[in-house]
């Protein structure tokens, strides 16, 4: 089959296909344009060791209202480290890979390394950097919800658990925005088998989704994409296509049309549906849906 004159028509319909086009591609932005500037990969390494590392204060009422602004990060003390080869088993990267990725980030202080494990330390997520990309990531979550709201896609909320007077939540909101992309990353390595593979079959997908009859994703476009080194695109890619997932032609690589029909992908929309809405009855729960309803202010921009 020629994958540009492939049909539209052949593509899954319903909310869940309407859902996985809304999301794909805002999961793709917030893993790839970077926390603090990080690459894609480190970025995805930071919210897997933070979210570790605040296990315990989530299940915890009062540090989740203690520690839910911008400006009031968790301490140090309070931070539970994580192993490195927990790390690496979370996002299925080889021990090696993750060790080294993460002694480099140690070395620009966005981690703590130690003989307990590996800590995000208040001080990285107190920083400018960290401040200016959570709240355009934030910018990004409200308009993803609107975009949701707007197909008809929100289900009943939660009422808000917490008083907030006003103010947006933004680190709260930020938490529960990184559950949901480690829960998608999860998902997608499980059909493409690794993280890198998984970035790269997101990317087919978003373009699947927003556009059927597109022609195929070039190489240097999937690069420019995910700012990953043009071998290890290629390389993958391959491996993408060897598993079935892909087709590649000379103007580079598609996800066709059929390919939905694999159970996996179903699978993958189906989570996909479910971690939305646990994301969204979240945010309504800690009060953000409510606060932007009704214009909250993002207090810790001054700060940031």
């Amino acid at each position: 089959m020629n994958p540009v004159a492939a049909s539209s028509a052949e593509f899954p319909a319903g909310p869940h296909h309407t859902l996985a086009r809304l999301s794909f591609g805002f999961l793709l932005d917030e893993i790839t344009t970077g926390l603090a500037a990080l690459e894609p990969l480190d970025a995805l390494l930071v919210l897997a060791i933070n979210q570790a590392n605040i296990v315990p204060l989530t299940r915890d009422a009062d540090a989740r209202a203690r520690y839910g602004q911008l400006d009031a990060p968790a301490p140090d003390d309070e931070r539970c480290p994580v192993s490195i080869n927990a790390v690496a088993g979370s996002l299925g990267l080889p021990f090696e890979t993750t060790r080294r990725r993460i002694r480099r980030l140690a070395g620009g202080g966005t981690c703590i390394v130690s003989p307990e494990g590996v800590v995000v330390p208040a001080s990285f997520l107190a920083s400018p950097a960290y401040f200016a990309s959570v709240l355009a990531g934030h910018e990004r979550l409200h308009r993803f919800y609107l975009d949701l709201r707007t197909a008809g896609l929100v289900e009943e909320m939660p009422p808000p658990a917490y008083g907030l007077e006003g103010r947006v939540p933004v680190r709260a909101a930020a938490r529960l925005l990184a559950d949901y992309m480690l829960r998608m990353s999860d998902g997608l390595m499980r059909e493409a088998g690794s993280v890198v593979s998984a970035l790269l079959l997101a990317a087919l997908l978003d373009a699947a989704l927003q556009a059927p009859e597109a022609a195929p994703r070039s190489m240097s476009a999937l690069r420019a994409r995910l700012r990953l080194p043009g071998e290890t695109v290629r390389r993958h890619v391959a491996r993408l296509a060897d598993d079935g997932l892909v087709t590649r032609t000379t103007a580079g690589a598609v996800l066709l049309p059929e390919s939905f029909a694999r159970p996996g992908l179903q699978r993958l929309f189906d989570d996909n549906a479910a971690n939305v809405q646990r994301l969204l009855a979240g945010l309504a729960e800690r009060g953000v849906i409510l606060a932007w309803e009704t214009g909250g202010s993002m207090e810790g921009r001054a700060s940031a």
